[in-house]
């Protein structure tokens, strides 16, 4: 057997065993633990805490060093908990846990009959997006493959048993197409670092790589975007707040109006992070190829 099935053998057996004893613990109990852990492993052992930090303190140099950690201390929280509505939480148990705001906006999208997009972003939990179909919202999924095939497989089952369908990242563009012939709605995160091949903007007041998908898409088969996020409410249940549609039927498809659109959807998730700091993903490097946040 080569060495990277071996290691990807070994990996998936540690998850389905550490996966099993939170399973028969009591939910009250793998909530503290996953909580625990995962405050551990930023506080303590400090994962990505600095890369948090970083970046926290070039968009927000007012605020105050406690202030910046305890923004970083809700994120961590926010992961273990979406850990566990992930892996452990009976679907039923999940939908029961969400509330939606703004439904009209997708019915009013879906009207057109042209399929719609789900602008969304590493906000709240993203991934709960899963239970949707069991609300009657007919969404698909683009994933970016694991680097572990086997915990890449066990995870997307999990994204599919409610209805919604994965489309993979690297050879998905005549899916997406199909998913929008089927009157469907397709998930895209907009927050990803595009690399050199993605179109250089400002995102929260630096030079940011964006993936031009969202834009090209909508503009090349009038399709309308809604923007959309997960936040995770107070009482911690997932609140999904649905925006206006963007539809600009006039633009053609070229790069200056691919900056109009990404522009609009910027200010949106950007009044969004502004308003609820500790729901963005701060430990992944959005800036990376574009602007040295860690300089």
């Amino acid at each position: 057997m080569p060495k990277k099935k071996i290691q990807n053998s070994i990996e998936y057996i540690c998850f389905k065993i550490a996966l099993g004893v939170l399973k028969i613990l009591p939910a009250k109990v793998s909530k503290s633990l996953l909580k625990g852990l995962f405050w551990f492993g930023g506080q303590v052992l400090g994962i990505r805490k600095n890369i948090a930090l970083i970046q926290l303190s070039k968009v927000y140099p007012e605020k105050s060093r406690k202030e910046k950690i305890e923004i970083i201390k809700k994120l961590y929280r926010n992961m273990a908990l979406s850990v566990y509505e992930t892996y452990l939480l009976d679907d039923d148990l999940l939908y029961k846990n969400i509330r939606i705001q703004g439904r009209e906006n997708i019915d009013k999208a879906l009207s057109l009959k042209r399929g719609v997009i789900f602008a969304t972003a590493h906000y709240g939990n993203w991934e709960a997006a899963r239970i949707l179909p069991k609300a009657g919202i007919p969404v698909s999924g683009i994933a970016k493959p694991q680097r572990n095939t086997l915990f890449d497989k066990y995870t997307n089952a999990i994204r599919e048993r409610c209805g919604m369908r994965i489309i993979n990242m690297k050879s998905g563009l005549r899916d997406i197409i199909q998913e929008f012939k089927k009157n469907r709605i397709v998930a895209i995160l907009i927050d990803q670092n595009a690399g050199s091949s993605g179109m250089v903007m400002d995102f929260l007041g630096f030079p940011a790589s964006h993936w031009k998908g969202v834009a090209k898409l909508s503009l090349r088969y009038k399709v309308p975007i809604v923007p959309s996020f997960a936040r995770r409410a107070e009482d911690d249940r997932i609140q999904f707040e649905f925006f206006s549609p963007i539809l600009y039927e006039e633009l053609e498809d070229t790069e200056d109006n691919y900056k109009i659109v990404l522009g609009e959807l910027d200010k949106i998730l950007e009044n969004q992070i502004h308003k609820h700091p500790e729901q963005w993903f701060w430990v992944h490097l959005r800036w990376k190829h574009s602007y040295d946040m860690l300089a």
